[in-house]
């Protein structure tokens, strides 16, 4: 990946990040953040991977910004001097559902061994 890309991801996450906290879409309840940026290698399209703070609406929350993507693209224009606006498609980030996948797992598994260990302590 060129400098350049990484650049363009970085700065895109920052300006990406300032528009989502600012949206007032009702459909978008909770703390939602932009955890990375997927450039292409034209620059044209983006994939922007976020997250929601776990127990919101997260179809809604999809829903939301994917239906603020022209607006949120229109800053980016605005703040950025690429010669093509990339086109914005929001994801969800997996790394994160696989995190709190994990989390669960292993609570699961520490609880197990709990109950073990007290019932051979007794």
């Amino acid at each position: 990946m060129s400098e350049r890309i990484r650049k363009v991801e970085s700065r895109l996450q920052e300006i990406v990040g300032e528009e989502v906290g600012s949206l007032s879409d009702p459909r978008i309840k909770g703390l939602v953040t932009v955890t990375n940026v997927r450039v292409s290698q034209d620059l044209r399209h983006a994939t922007i991977f976020y997250s929601v703070l776990s127990g919101e609406d997260i179809e809604g929350a999809k829903e939301g910004l994917q239906s603020s993507a022209g607006r949120i693209q229109a800053v980016v224009g605005a703040q950025t001097r690429l010669k093509h606006t990339p086109r914005l498609r929001f994801e969800q980030d997996p790394v994160v559902e696989n995190v709190s996948r994990i989390e669960a797992a292993l609570k699961k598994l520490n609880g197990t061994r709990e109950d073990a260990v007290d019932t051979h302590d007794e």
